[in-house]
């Protein structure tokens, strides 16, 4: 089964009756809100969303249909409404982490200079910090102008397998590139799924040997919603969302 595919199977057991109330399609998060208030984020992929003046076809015709109809847009391919449809898992499986742990991940995977990090997208404050631990890094990025040692995408293969902490985007979840990349992991002894956009749902993560979701509960749903609006990214949320670390406890299940 696609990770797709238990995506919407799980958003129609979350979602029950939930509508779809707000939706904002922000440049950096797009964010869904359902009747009891809860939100969910997930990333937008701006550049890929066309050049013309509607990124979404279906835009003002969204709200008061069900939260399980716009899940089932997972499956899609365009990065929108995959984003779309990511955020709506997102704000139907907050009720399930009211008491989510916050927490560095960092102190809880025990970095050593014999470690070798694989990072798959672009995650700034985090670089130093694993740097000084002493260990290697090595970051996959579509964009190599942000920054000096980072491989192309084309590369996982090849060195990805060989890392024994993968730090991993959710946002791959929206582009359809997860299931692509995590074969490579299996050797690792930590794979972190990261990002606003990570959903918090360590029943399904674990099957593909995920190890900890590092994420974001929603604190303050309307000034998320208001941020988003207004073009803001991961440093504005702040106390608007709390940093959350949930561990997936690997059983072995078939992928």
């Amino acid at each position: 089964m696609k990770i797709e595919q238990r995506f919407i199977t799980a958003g129609e057991r979350l979602s029950a009756e939930a509508v779809v109330t707000d939706i904002r399609v922000g440049l950096g998060y797009t964010a869904v809100q359902v009747d009891g208030g809860d939100v969910g984020l997930a990333y937008t992929f701006r550049s890929e969303a066309g050049h013309t003046c509607t990124a979404l076809k279906m835009a003002g015709d969204l709200t008061g249909r069900p939260a399980a109809e716009l899940i089932s847009w997972m499956a899609q391919g365009d990065v929108i409404t995959s984003s779309l449809a990511l955020a709506t898992f997102n704000a139907v499986s907050q009720k399930e982490i009211r008491e989510a742990p916050g927490g560095d991940f960092l102190a809880m995977i025990h970095l050593t200079p014999g470690d070798e990090v694989g990072m798959v997208g672009f995650f700034a404050p985090l670089i130093k910090a694993i740097r000084d631990t002493g260990c290697g890094l090595s970051i996959f990025e579509r964009n190599l102008a942000r920054g000096k040692g980072l491989f192309p995408p084309e590369e996982i293969p090849d060195r990805l397998s060989g890392c024994s902490v993968v730090i991993l985007s959710a946002t791959t979840l929206i582009n359809h590139t997860f299931e692509d990349i995590i074969p490579y992991t299996a050797r690792a002894r930590e794979v972190i799924l990261l990002g606003p956009s990570t959903p918090l749902t360590p029943e399904i993560m674990k099957i593909y040997g995920v190890t900890l979701l590092a994420g974001m509960k929603i604190v303050t749903p309307e000034k998320v919603l208001r941020i988003v609006s207004e073009g803001g990214g991961t440093q504005r949320l702040g106390r608007a969302v709390k940093k959350v670390v949930i561990p997936c406890r690997v059983d072995g299940t078939e992928k």
